[in-house]
């Protein structure tokens, strides 16, 4: 009984986790899928519906260059956050993890800084988007400052947090299909979402963390007890 539920236990969680991977590259498929709608802009389309008064200026150099990289940094982040490739292909966890670094410090950040001013919701909404914007590069920026002290775990940590917020786009299109079906037309939605996408995303994290340190530091000290009886 023990050992079934000890199974449970350790595969209930990759579970979920390979769930998570499968929703997030259904969401980079669709993005991919609706370039066709971008080049050159269908303004009828859902995404661009109505931006036609000012696209055709800073707002399309931003755009371009978010929707390439967007999707290619939340596929990025799924790949480096893998424990396989870090023990097995650490030389190519250090390759992407550069191109993960510039992707996202000179393409995702910038044209998501400069798009979230046109956001829908009004300034609500475009506050939570300047601040995802600018958060997404601090988590990266501190995620590389660790690597290159040679402090791991807390790479890890900042680079798992960059994911979350990296994974905020995946929120957002859910909770538009989500009130799509369930017809809800509220003005505060969308607002509410520019800061829940991210800000539940990072706290549910450190939640996650949290419970987790106080069993890691029991298994530590174990550890610790075990060696002294062997040595």
């Amino acid at each position: 009984m023990r050992i079934m539920f000890s199974i449970r236990q350790s595969t209930l969680p990759q579970l979920l986790l390979w769930l998570v991977c499968l929703l997030v590259l259904k969401v980079v498929v669709v993005v991919v899928l609706n370039y066709r709608d971008y080049l050159p802009p269908n303004f009828s389309s859902d995404f661009l519906s109505g931006r036609d008064g000012y696209f055709f200026g800073s707002y399309q150099w931003a755009f371009y260059p978010h929707v390439v990289s967007g999707p290619l940094s939340l596929v990025l982040g799924l790949a480096l956050n893998s424990e396989a490739l870090r023990r097995h292909a650490p030389r190519w966890h250090r390759v992407l993890g550069r191109v993960q670094v510039v992707c996202v410090l000179f393409f995702v950040v910038p044209s998501g800084f400069i798009m979230a001013w046109r956001a829908e919701g009004g300034l609500v909404a475009a506050l939570g988007f300047a601040a995802l914007a600018l958060v997404t590069g601090a988590t990266v920026a501190l995620g590389l400052h660790r690597a290159l002290q040679r402090r791991y775990a807390e790479h890890q940590v900042w680079m798992q947090r960059c994911l979350c917020c990296l994974g905020s786009a995946v929120v957002i299109r859910l909770s538009g299909g989500i009130t799509t079906l369930a017809e809800l037309d509220a003005a505060w939605i969308y607002p509410t979402m520019a800061w829940v996408s991210w800000l539940g995303a990072v706290g549910g994290l450190e939640l996650v963390r949290l419970t987790r340190l106080p069993r890691l530091a029991s298994a530590s000290r174990a550890a610790a007890g075990d060696q002294k009886l062997v040595s």
